[in-house]
């Protein structure tokens, strides 16, 4: 706009001078010169309001989702959001703590809010340092994403870091809260990957940003399936496909959830990649054994594997559930053209 407001300066001057060489005219300046510096300086000062307007609703609409780093990089780049409705590829989480509802049972209303604070205030500063989007709450659950209003190429990969770092800071707080006698928390996170539709959903008076899709529900779902293998993060694997360079896994199952036709590959989130500790590292190992069996449908030997597991760890919770599978197998066998995918027929 400056360089516009000196061009016609200089056309006007111009323009004068010609009219005065050529034809004797003499034409005053300053009046003219006047209405153009405060048409300048108007035009400015509105463009100034504008930008400071929209940086104002910028900061208003994301101060509950984003992190302050994330509203900065967006207030400065006002082109990277897309606040109507948009089709992006994303990562969505779901969490929900492990029996809260007989937890709550046991609490006054003061401590259950006190305790719940704590909770979702140390979970959140984790999603929101690693880009986040924090959804909504419902209850004790959180609902986020990864991968707008940003666009972040690498979704997948930030939100497994953020949930196994929130995983890391779970054991901290059970820590804190056995020394103080209060319940322990124990989370169910779930990861999925694909093509979700995300934008400002609502009525005209009341909007949130929000996401929904096949993608959003699937992630619910994992989250809850957590719950049949004694887990607590589990990732799909179009998730999987898109980190197994970043970081460590193991693989759990092929399922079909309620509601859905397509069976999905699914896998226990561990660690970052190579940060696996030796022992876990070592019941990974000797799980795959007996899953390998049990996929090829040799059930007795994959239970006498499973049983090696749980030597090393009598808690691992997917080796637990494939001895009972496998027994059940062995009772009572599958079909011929049984694929290998588990169905289940509840949800979590």
């Amino acid at each position: 706009e400056n360089a516009l407001f000196f061009l016609i300066i200089a056309g006007y001057a111009a323009f004068g001078v010609y009219m005065y060489v050529y034809y004797g005219v003499a034409y005053s300046m300053s009046y003219s010169l006047i209405a153009c510096v405060l048409s300048a300086v108007t035009i400015n000062l509105y463009l100034f309001m504008m930008e400071r307007k929209q940086k104002g609703f910028i900061k208003g609409a994301f101060s509950q989702y984003l992190s302050p780093t994330v509203i900065d990089q967006i207030v400065e780049n006002p082109d990277m959001l897309q606040l109507g409705g948009e089709k992006r590829e994303m990562t969505p989480f779901f969490s929900d703590i492990q029996g809260f509802s007989t937890i709550s049972e046991g609490l006054t209303p003061e401590e259950l809010v006190q305790l719940l604070n704590e909770y979702l205030t140390a979970m959140c500063d984790i999603i929101s340092s690693h880009h986040g989007t924090i959804d909504k709450f419902e209850g004790d659950a959180i609902i986020a994403f990864w991968g707008a209003p940003l666009k972040l190429p690498n979704h997948a990969t930030i939100a497994c870091y953020a949930t196994i770092e929130m995983q890391q800071r779970s054991v901290e707080l059970r820590k804190m809260l056995r020394e103080q006698n209060r319940p322990l928390l124990y989370t169910r996170m779930g990861l999925n990957s694909g093509p979700v539709v995300v934008g400002n959903m609502g009525s005209a008076e009341r909007m949130d940003y929000t996401m929904m899709g096949d993608v959003v529900n699937l992630a619910a779902r994992l989250e809850g399936a957590n719950k049949f293998y004694k887990t607590y993060s589990m990732i799909s694997g179009s998730t999987y496909e898109l980190t197994k360079e970043d970081v460590d896994s193991r693989q759990l199952d092929i399922i079909r959830v309620v509601g859905k036709k397509e069976p999905v590959p699914v896998h226990e989130l561990l660690a970052r990649k190579n940060e696996t500790s030796s022992e876990m590292s070592g019941v990974v190992e000797q799980y795959l054994k007996g899953l390998k069996l049990y996929q090829d449908k040799n059930f007795a030997d994959a239970v006498k594997e499973f049983e090696k597991v749980l030597t090393i760890d009598p808690e691992d919770g997917p080796s637990l559930t494939y001895v009972k599978r496998c027994g059940m197998f062995i009772e009572t066998p599958p079909e011929k053209d049984w694929d290998g995918v588990f169905t289940f027929t509840e949800k979590g």
